[in-house]
């Protein structure tokens, strides 16, 4: 064995063979950090990961405020949340129209009975929630349009119990449309649309159309009508019994309001004035017999933020068979920016009350340009405030179903981290990998310079 293992080559060693083992051993470690940090994110991130819907405890419940979603939330379409109790927007990261690994474009959050937040995003800026995108009376659908997306058409309505949305087409040529009321069954919308490219602008070219969405029928309300921002907010009523709806106009001299029928046939028209106006979409009481309506004092030329928000609010009544006044509840005097019903519980009204940003001096519209809104419900002799939500909460809706039949006060849910949306997950992957890739560098040349500095200490001592 001897003489055989004399007869064979030496092996051929490189000089830096120990050099080399260490490399290896450091590369497989990076590599397998940036295998589990990649693990992590994907895992921290991964849509469909949440708990199926639980039915909320003793009914029905609107919360006493919402949370803000992460910029990273997952949209209705990838994971639905089911039938929900607020439709929400505004100014926080996850909420606002600059996001950081998306292209910009309007967010909307919706909050599910089950305490679950997802997002709607749209092509353009300034969608607003209760004005022009409306949740459903029964929580289930939103209408809306521009949705990002979203089916071909000039209204699209998606359901959040599976997530898939539908688009509608009928009637005259348009380019898009702003919801103004549900009917109570949720079964048709009442709807302002318009041949302008890009939202609706003060002019002519504007109509109600009332649309069935089971058979998608498209019924034009009467003519058309000039056109301005605040239309969709106080534009119209369904009275909750279903025979029949309200829709307002501009006139001369102030508003016009009509009484229609089921079918959309005008019973009764009334000249309102100035500065009176319908309540909005929920200004019917719960037994269809009185329509409310508000008074507001005219804000000054150029008025200051101040001015703005200390106009008053005050409810009166119309008899919504015939168009005359008729007595009603004495409501409390509300001050702000605009005043929005949602509904009415019991025998209080509920409210959506806005706040101006700080820098408004005039707006063209009443609910645009706002920092915060509060729910308020108003009751002979007290207003009492049942929804505060964040500081950067600037519009909201909330299903009429919930307003009139549930409970308020109740917890309020906090986002999940998870589910996310796809983009996210793949950059914020890329992110870590590009953040932990430097700290990676750093450590190994940390370690080397260590050990070399050991093994001088080593030689000379």
């Amino acid at each position: 064995m001897r003489e055989l293992g004399e007869r064979m080559s030496p092996a051929r060693l490189p000089a830096d063979l120990w050099r080399r083992g260490r490399r290896q051993r450091y590369r497989g470690r990076i590599i397998a950090v940036a295998a589990v940090a990649l693990l992590c994110a994907a895992v921290a991130v991964l849509p469909g990961l949440h708990a199926e819907p639980q039915p909320a405890e003793g009914g029905p419940v609107v919360p006493r405020s919402v949370g803000l979603p992460y910029f990273w939330q997952a949209t209705v379409d990838m994971a639905p949340p089911g039938p929900a109790s607020v439709l929400f927007g505004g100014d926080s990261l996850g909420l606002s129209s600059g996001d950081p690994f998306e292209e910009e474009g309007g967010k909307l959050a919706v909050l599910g009975l089950n305490g679950d937040y997802r997002i709607l995003r749209y092509a353009s800026d300034g969608v607003r929630a209760g004005q022009g995108v409306r949740l459903s009376p029964d929580g289930s659908l939103v209408a809306h349009s521009d949705l990002t997306g979203g089916p071909a058409g000039w209204l699209v309505v998606t359901d959040l119990r599976t997530g898939r949305s539908r688009g509608y087409s009928g009637g005259e040529t348009a380019c898009c449309a702003e919801v103004v009321a549900w009917r109570p069954d949720s079964g048709a919308v009442l709807a302002l649309q318009s041949a302008r490219d890009g939202y609706p602008i003060d002019g002519p070219a504007a109509w109600y159309v009332l649309v069935d969405l089971a058979s998608g029928a498209v019924t034009p309300v009467e003519d058309r009508l000039l056109w301005d921002d605040n239309a969709s907010a106080w534009g119209a009523a369904f009275a909750p019994d279903g025979r029949g709806f309200v829709a307002a106009r501009t006139a001369a001299h102030g508003t016009e309001l009509r009484g229609y029928d089921a079918a959309g046939r005008r019973l009764w028209t009334r000249d309102l004035g100035g500065g009176r106006r319908l309540a909005g979409s929920g200004a019917y009481t719960s037994d269809s017999s009185t329509l409310a309506l508000l008074t507001v004092d005219e804000c000054p030329f150029q008025c200051d933020h101040d001015q703005r928000d200390a106009r008053g609010w005050r409810v009166s009544y119309l008899d919504p068979a015939t168009g005359t006044d008729r007595e009603g509840p004495a409501l409390p005097e509300v001050t702000g920016a605009a005043v929005r019903a949602l509904g009415w519980h019991g025998d209080a009204l509920v409210v959506v009350q806005y706040e101006s940003e700080d820098y408004v001096t005039a707006a063209e519209s009443e609910t645009r340009e706002i920092r915060h809104v509060r729910v308020l419900a108003l009751r002979p002799g007290a207003v009492d405030v049942v929804l505060d939500p964040p500081a950067d909460v600037a519009s909201i809706d909330i299903a009429q179903d919930l307003v009139r039949n549930g409970q308020f006060g109740g917890p309020v849910p906090a986002p999940a981290m998870l589910p996310a949306r796809w983009p996210v997950v793949a950059q914020a992957a890329l992110c870590l990998l590009c953040l932990l890739a430097p700290v990676a560098a750093a450590v190994v040349i940390l370690v080397r310079v260590v050990r070399a500095a050991l093994r001088r200490r080593v030689a000379a001592g």
